[in-house]
């Protein structure tokens, strides 16, 4: 029996390579690579892979843009890294399918329908499937987030400033701190 070894990257790769020749789905893979070997295995996935692409590192500003013009996103990290971009799947209204790791579960809540084991392939793709050809499951998915949706609502979060500003500024000797008036250190 051949057992492949799964990294953090090719399990997107991998999924989209078990996808059936009736599947339109194409995964572009945001990220710096880890080290010199990822890079390369990244850039020849590309090159095999007619369904995925991994485009490096990208600036904020193209990264939101791709995520925006997605009908998906995924999250294959083996351990944290997807907090930040889970916030920005639920502020875009992307749904997500990520590996089952405590910041996304954090987020999402432990009953999230969109999580598939660390490493499988096969489960991955099986939820990808779905999100193509399963009337309602991306539908499904959005309503699912839409308890963490407020986490990023602008205004509560200018509220959270408003009122951590507020509390520090009642502390003695906190309104030097809230107005940056403090003795430098």
């Amino acid at each position: 029996m051949t057992v492949a070894r799964q990294c953090r990257w090719c399990s997107a790769a991998a999924a989209a390579r078990r996808m059936p020749p009736r599947s339109h789905l194409s995964i572009v893979h945001l990220g710096a690579a880890h080290d010199a070997e990822s890079e390369a295995r990244a850039r020849r996935e590309t090159a095999d892979n007619p369904r995925y692409v991994w485009r490096a590192d990208r600036p904020r500003a193209e990264a939101l843009s791709v995520l925006a013009g997605s009908r998906l996103l995924l999250i294959t990290s083996r351990l944290e890294g997807g907090a930040n971009v889970v916030s920005e799947a639920l502020a875009s209204d992307v749904p997500v399918l990520s590996t089952r790791i405590d910041g996304s579960v954090g987020i999402l809540g432990p009953g999230y329908p969109g999580y598939f084991p660390v490493g499988d392939a096969a489960a991955l793709a099986d939820l990808l499937l779905r999100a193509e050809e399963e009337d309602g499951f991306l539908d499904g998915l959005r309503a699912a987030m839409a308890p963490a949706r407020a986490l990023v609502e602008p205004a509560r979060e200018r509220g959270a400033w408003r009122d951590l500003l507020a509390e520090l500024a009642s502390r003695p000797g906190g309104a030097h701190l809230v107005a940056g008036a403090g003795p430098s250190r």
